[in-house]
């Protein structure tokens, strides 16, 4: 797909450059859009209007820095959702032909890390649910969860997605809520998981659950 009209963006509070543009997604069939992340609660307001409202999507695409920021048109065929999942499922499932604002980045410039949650019950009850799903305290591991400053991890997850999927479990049985990352980390039940990186965005059929990850740089 061709992408015309850029201007630069600059965020305000991070070291990074990306380029502003419109794109209609009710008219992008050669374009590939890779979600990561399940939605909590879709947007249930019908006024299509809405979107008048909606901040710039933000995008990453496999180039470097430099050759996006200095083009002057774009022919791409992927892009990775990195914020606004909720405004991009409205988007679609409303077929709005209009042209939305996005802004889009290099890839290189994307940190990602774990969206913290906030633990439901006690802290020791829920440590004893840990190990009735066999979690111990293990510092060496790549695949691990963290409890304030103890580190746990199980030899039945093996690897990202099974961490996920045990974070999922703990959000549909209700015993950890999102926890964001700007907030004040004054509280000791507070957990994260091991970070994802890009590139695990990209198994196929696979979306990490809500609130998995607190990407920036944010808009």
């Amino acid at each position: 797909m061709k992408i015309k009209n850029l201007s630069s963006y600059e965020f305000k509070q991070y070291n990074v450059v990306g380029v502003k543009a419109q794109i209609n997604f009710a008219k992008t069939d050669n374009l590939e859009i890779n979600l990561h992340e399940e939605l909590s609660n879709p947007i249930t307001e019908q006024n299509i209007n809405l979107v008048e409202e909606f901040e710039p999507l933000l995008f990453a695409v496999d180039m470097e820095t430099t050759e996006l920021v200095n083009s002057k048109e774009l022919n791409i065929d992927c892009l990775t959702l990195l914020d606004g999942h909720h405004r991009y499922d409205f988007i679609i499932r409303n077929i709005i032909e209009l042209p939305i604002e996005v802004v889009l980045i290099s890839s290189q410039d994307v940190n990602i890390d774990s969206h913290l949650s906030e633990i439901n019950i006690k802290k020791a009850e829920f440590i004893d649910f840990l190990k009735s799903k066999k979690f111990i305290q293990n510092l060496n591991s790549n695949i691990y969860l963290k409890v304030d400053n103890e580190v746990y991890s199980s030899d039945e997850i093996f690897d990202i997605y099974d961490l996920y999927n045990f974070k999922r479990e703990c959000f549909q049985n209700e015993l950890i809520s999102p926890f964001p990352n700007d907030s004040k980390k004054n509280n000791e039940n507070i957990l994260s998981f091991t970070p994802i990186k890009i590139e695990e965005f990209y198994k196929e059929n696979y979306l990490f659950p809500p609130k998995s990850t607190w990407i920036t740089p944010r808009i």
